[in-house]
């Protein structure tokens, strides 16, 4: 029997929209406008620990089409890091 502990929190891909941040005393900030929409857009990352303490393959599930644009280009992104991507159109 194995015993799991999981928690799975919402990841927005804009962290602070509207707000600049650098380091203190620079003299200029880039800042980038995002796009329609962008604001509504996250991931679920589901990290997962077993009883015995040892952490397990995290999961980062992305809205989108299974096959689709997000699909392929997270798979790829994610490839070389230890995580399974998952895409669900309800997420």
């Amino acid at each position: 029997m194995a015993i799991l502990n999981l928690d799975e929190t919402p990841v927005p891909y804009e962290y602070v929209d509207g707000h600049t941040y650098h380091h203190q005393g620079a003299k200029t900030v880039q800042y980038k406008i995002t796009r329609s929409g962008w604001q509504n857009r996250q991931a679920t990352v589901v990290l997962i620990v077993s009883a015995d303490g040892q952490p397990l393959q995290a999961i980062v599930i992305f809205h989108g089409v299974p096959g689709g644009r997000i699909y392929t280009h997270e798979r790829e992104s994610w490839r070389d890091i230890n995580v399974q991507v998952y895409i669900n159109a309800k997420a």
